[in-house]
């Protein structure tokens, strides 16, 4: 049976229990160094803690370790590699090859990340021989590509991105933010270069400007069936600095569609337990995204870029009518765009003009997005709404506003009991005769995991005592010994006339036996004692060069040496951004079209940088301008 695994991010250990809770079957979270996103680490107390509470529901956990690493952090990604694996952590997510020069506990599994930009089917292969069992596959693989994958390396796991943001370069081979920032996307400290305002021009003359690079976010929620066929078994969402309210409410709409899938497919299973109840409904639209594309996947470059804001705006809710100011705030009247109701705190935004259309800043020349707070809701009706606003703003006739704080729904994530997931267990109580009157009351659990634990006591009849009635059992028997389990079924055998005991001698079983079962969830610190072995003599880094700037540590080096791989300084010469969207089919005409691709340069903070475009490919190129 295919086990396919919800992998969900987390930036602290809230967040993780979050996702959970709503049906993850994986985490994936930083450790305090060493992730590619320097801003979500977390102490290795909280990792701990964490691998504890996934583990009851058997959801694993996968820390990142995805970042270039300098000779001297080897040392240092030793000592969390060693206590990551003694704390029970699942996977490690990498990227750097000198980690292939420690000492790794074969506890661990090894997942390639992203930015390891494993491309082609030879660098599959390579990764699979050094004993990679899953892989990060490329944002813009498309369908075929993810199937030649699987064909070519059956045995490895392929995880693809299903929600979030999208980088519009090739991760791994991104330099256009240390180019302009000093900040490394492969030290995990990316600037979000694509994120700003930039000018693309033909010939020294201005074609377009705006956020021409940013990319609106992935949904492939109703591409799931196809990635399944394809061959992935490992579903991700992006977002390791996203807040709890966004993780929740994705992971619980896409659990809720592999299960859908799962129930008209008894082939497939999720490879955690547990059943997710959620008090809220999930609502993609109403948390942060920058719109939604399915493009790189199903190749339709069409639509792959939000150019008028990289941020959160909302759905649409309806368009100003009038707006009075009193003094102290203002009424907006609006026609609503569908049936929904407004509420005290609601956050609405809408397009300004621009500030001015001669400014030497970008983004001022620009239309931005503003927003305001709701402070009452001073009428509702079926279509119109009347909202007062503190203070004075300023909204012409037929502006278009849009709801990016929805505050009911919002509350509803946070309800003390917003989702909950329940491990099920069965009991099932013996009375059997061991001598004479002499008895014994055997009580034992079976969970889902169909694992079996029992306790007992033994205990004398005593016929002037009146036995327990069933359903006095059952009421204590009942009781949870978690928040996180209950029981399903409850049996009785035996001879139970005889069971002439307190109920409290009933209630210590109990409590005796589900302390024993919990507690079998509990992770064993894991001995070292049992490590991969690299061959690094038996593989070859199918690639004849690689930029000097993915290579900052000697025993990366010696691995591509070995592998007749030669580390070049490409710094000069080498493009700043590789990427499947191309700015001149865009904006301009492609050259399959008959168009002319040449002579364009885009400007993004005061810097300018060559447009080539990749026609054989189908890629576009940003290079340093030697000007």
């Amino acid at each position: 049976m295919e086990k396919l695994e919800l992998l969900a991010p987390a930036k602290n250990y809230e967040t993780a229990v979050s996702a959970i809770l709503c049906g993850a079957d994986a985490i994936f979270i930083g450790g305090p160094a060493f992730g590619a996103r320097v801003d979500a680490s977390n102490q290795l107390e909280e990792i701990k803690k964490l691998v504890k509470f996934a583990h009851l529901f058997k959801v694993k956990v996968h820390v990142t370790l995805n970042t270039l690493l300098y000779d001297k952090e080897l040392v240092d990604a030793q000592e969390l590699i060693n206590a990551y694996a003694k704390m029970g952590v699942d996977a490690l997510i990498i990227q750097d090859l000198g980690l292939f020069s420690l000492k790794i506990p074969k506890s661990l599994e090894l997942h390639a990340s992203t930015q390891c930009c494993i491309d082609t089917v030879e660098k599959l292969k390579f990764y699979e021989k050094l004993g990679i069992t899953q892989v990060v596959l490329p944002r813009e693989f498309t369908l075929e590509q993810i199937k030649a994958f699987k064909n070519a390396c059956p045995k490895i796991r392929l995880e693809a991105f299903v929600m979030g943001a999208l980088c519009v370069g090739v991760s791994g081979i991104c330099m256009i933010s240390e180019e302009l920032c000093h900040r490394s996307a492969n030290r995990g400290c990316c600037a979000q270069i694509c994120r700003l305002p930039m000018q693309l021009c033909h010939k020294g003359r201005e074609v377009k400007r705006g956020y021409l690079l940013s990319l609106k976010d992935n949904n492939q929620e109703h591409n799931l069936s196809k990635l399944i066929d394809a061959g992935v078994s490992s579903f991700k969402i992006e977002g390791r600095l996203k807040d709890e309210s966004y993780v929740a409410n994705a992971t619980a709409t896409f659990s809720q569609k592999l299960d859908s899938i799962i129930k008209t497919n008894q082939n497939l299973s999720r490879q955690s337990f547990g059943k997710t109840e959620l008090n809220f409904k999930a609502d993609l639209s109403k948390t942060f995204n920058r719109t939604f594309t399915d493009g790189l996947l199903t190749d339709n470059k069409d639509k792959l870029v939000n150019d008028r804001t990289p941020k959160f705006i909302g759905p649409m809710v309806g368009k100003v009518i009038k707006t009075s100011f009193n003094g102290k705030n203002t009424e907006v009247t609006l026609k609503k765009a569908s049936k929904l109701n407004f509420a005290n705190g609601d956050g609405l935004t809408y397009f300004s003009p621009p500030q001015d259309l001669h400014a030497q800043k970008i983004e001022n020349t620009i239309e931005s997005v503003q927003g305001f707070r709701c402070n009452n809701v001073l009428s509702d009706l079926e279509n119109t709404a009347t909202l007062q606003v503190y203070g004075k703003v300023r909204l012409a006739q037929g502006t278009v506003l849009y709801r990016n704080v929805d505050i009911k729904f919002e509350e509803s994530l946070k309800q003390k009991n917003f989702a909950l997931r329940t491990i099920f267990y069965k009991l099932k109580l013996e009375v059997t005769n061991l001598k004479d009157d002499d008895y014994r009351c055997t009580l034992s659990l079976i969970d889902e995991y169909q694992h079996k634990f029992e306790s007992s006591l033994d205990f004398t009849f005593d016929a002037s005592q009146s036995p327990l009635i069933e359903d006095k059992i059952a009421s204590t028997l009942s009781k949870k010994g978690s928040i996180y389990t209950r029981l399903e079924k409850l049996t009785f055998k035996g001879e139970l006339e005889k069971l002439t005991l307190k109920i409290s001698r009933v209630n210590a079983l109990r409590k005796e036996l589900l302390t024993k079962w919990l507690e079998s969830f509990e992770t064993p610190l894991n001995k070292l004692d049992e490590y991969y072995q690299f061959d690094l003599t038996k593989v070859n880094y199918p690639c004849k060069t690689i930029d000097k700037r993915l290579v900052l540590n000697a025993q990366a080096l010696k691995i591509y040496e070995m592998s007749a791989c030669k580390v070049e300084d490409q710094t000069e010469h080498n493009c700043v951004l590789t990427s499947k969207y191309c700015l001149v089919r865009q904006y301009g005409k492609c050259s399959k079209e008959g168009g002319k691709v040449s002579d364009y340069s885009l400007v993004i903070g005061g810097k300018t940088f060559n447009v080539v475009c990749d026609c054989k490919n189908c890629r576009m190129k940003l290079f340093k301008s030697k000007k």
